[in-house]
């Protein structure tokens, strides 16, 4: 190139001059690839071409766009009746592109056109995944499944009826009601002796079943079989429809919870010995008294009077007892009074009623027995003793539990239920409080008779369980004249067994006798 570059020194060139000598290159490389036939291709022309444009935009100490040729001038263009785009000078139909949306309320309407312009997909029911290469001739293709689509529908709501809920409501309410109806009418005929009875007869005869009877079919053998007898189990028979309902499935029962064992986790108590009472005894008074004296020291009570009697008067009140002494003895005799009587007072705020005593004691003799309850069966030889019979019974009311004695002949049996506390107080009672020969009689008779009476009458605990619910109300006394009126009675309250248990043990005593 016949062009020099400039030196530092030198001015920079302007925008056309550079334009100029850049056309002056091209044409001379041109003319001289010409001349040498020169046939290389056009990406070394171009990147050669680069590197010049690097060379000179370095030496020039800026970087100038270089436009290789002229921006082309826009396009003039008309639109004819039917509002088509068309050219000027060629009259040819031009096709302008579309703008595309950006903004997210535009790209949701346009989503929202095109998937109401697409059909309807068919339900899940009837729509199928069509597989290329696979149609109704193929050797493993099955026609009958249906292959549905990974679609989800959408759920709707749906509005429950007018009255849906109201009518649920009144059904649990008059079940409920029902329930409450029955439970009382079973506890009033329980106390009246008629429950098991009555609830017999009204819903189905109760049937006796001796020992010795054979059932034709046993009912888990009828479940299998489906019939009255085991004539279809033969040699020829075939075992398939025999075992109707029988699977390869294992079933496991529900586990359910133990009667015993209560629904809320119980929480021990926690029991402090006696000097660990006192220390938090000590510890607590000396907290309120701490407390008490920040209050005093920040003026917030007033500072309590000091506590005068007559033996410290001279000390406490000093140079003021000696100048009046009856106004000063009378003042103290006055305080003295008022401590008395404010501690009366307290001690009559803290005091419970009649009725909050009766309440306390019932509270804290009653037992919770949701859980089970606890029963106990005595035999007594004779009850004939009014006192002894007194005894039992205002005991029993009095520990807040349910039973009933029978008087039949020498068997007399008392049967009671409570908590594990009301029996063993109960227990206590009959077996050790009691003097069973101690009676009216027996005062009256010289020592000899005494020594009978001891061999005579006596009270032995026959046994002592749990049972799930009670089977008695408020104990009574039951006169029986015979073993069988006895058995009815137990038998109506559903324990026939604690009778039997009673007449085995007293015929093992006579025997033994």
């Amino acid at each position: 190139m016949s062009n020099k570059l400039l030196t530092p020194k030198q001015e920079p060139m302007g925008a056309a001059a550079i334009h100029e000598m850049m056309r002056a290159a091209q044409k001379q490389i041109k003319d001289r690839q010409q001349e040498l036939n020169f046939t290389a291709p056009v990406t070394s022309a171009q990147q050669r071409l680069a590197e010049l444009k690097a060379g000179i935009a370095k030496q020039m100490g800026t970087l100038l766009p270089i436009p290789l040729e002229p921006r082309e001038r826009p396009v003039n263009v008309t639109i004819d009746r039917e509002g088509r785009t068309i050219d000027t000078i060629t009259g040819e139909v031009l096709q302008i592109p579309s703008l595309t949306p950006t903004l997210k309320a535009n790209l949701r309407a346009q989503k929202k056109d095109i998937k109401q312009e697409q059909p309807k997909l068919k339900p899940a029911k009837e729509a199928a995944i069509e597989y290329p290469g696979l149609d109704d001739s193929a050797e493993y293709h099955d026609g009958r499944l249906a292959v549905r689509p990974a679609t989800r529908n959408r759920r709707d709501f749906k509005f429950n009826v007018k009255g849906k809920y109201e009518e649920l409501a009144n059904r649990q309410r008059a079940r409920a009601k029902l329930e409450k109806l029955q439970e009382s009418i079973n506890q009033s005929s329980k106390r009246a002796g008629l429950a098991v009875g009555n609830k017999v007869t009204i819903i189905q005869p109760k049937k006796f079943f001796s020992e010795l009877d054979v059932p034709d079919i046993e009912w888990w053998d009828y479940v299998i079989l489906q019939q009255n007898n085991y004539s279809a189990i033969t040699p020829d028979a075939k075992i398939p429809p025999m075992l109707t309902g029988i699977t390869q499935l294992i079933e496991h029962p529900i586990q359910l919870k133990p009667p015993s064992e209560p629904n809320k986790p119980v929480s021990l108590p926690i029991h402090l010995t006696k000097h660990e009472q006192r220390k938090l005894r000590r510890q607590n008074r000396a907290e309120v008294l701490k407390e008490s004296q920040e209050k005093i020291r920040l003026g917030l009570i007033p500072a309590p009077e000091p506590k005068v009697k007559i033996s410290n008067l001279m000390r406490v009140l000093g140079s003021e007892a000696v100048q009046d002494p009856t106004k000063i003895e009378q003042y103290v005799r006055n305080q003295m009074a008022q401590r008395i009587k404010t501690h009366e007072e307290t001690n009559a705020s803290r005091k419970l009623s009649a009725e909050q005593r009766r309440e306390k004691k019932i509270k804290h003799t009653t037992e919770d027995t949701t859980t089970g309850v606890h029963a106990a069966v005595y035999r007594v030889r004779s009850l004939e003793d009014p006192s002894q019979r007194f005894k039992i019974e205002t005991n029993c009311k009095q520990l807040h539990m349910t039973g009933c004695v029978v008087v039949c002949k020498d068997i007399n049996i008392i049967a009671v239920e409570g908590g594990p506390k009301q029996q063993k107080k109960f227990r206590r009672l009959l077996l050790n409080r009691i003097k069973w020969n101690a009676s009216c009689k027996n005062r009256m008779e010289d020592d000899e008779s005494e020594d009978q009476d001891k061999e005579k009458n006596k009270c032995v605990l026959l046994w002592q369980g749990t049972v799930k619910d009670r089977a008695f109300g408020e104990i009574k006394y039951k006169m029986c004249p015979t073993e069988n009126f006895a058995r009815e009675h137990f038998r109506r309250h559903g324990v026939e067994h604690y009778w039997d248990i009673g007449h085995n043990d007293s015929v093992l005593d006579s025997s033994t006798d």
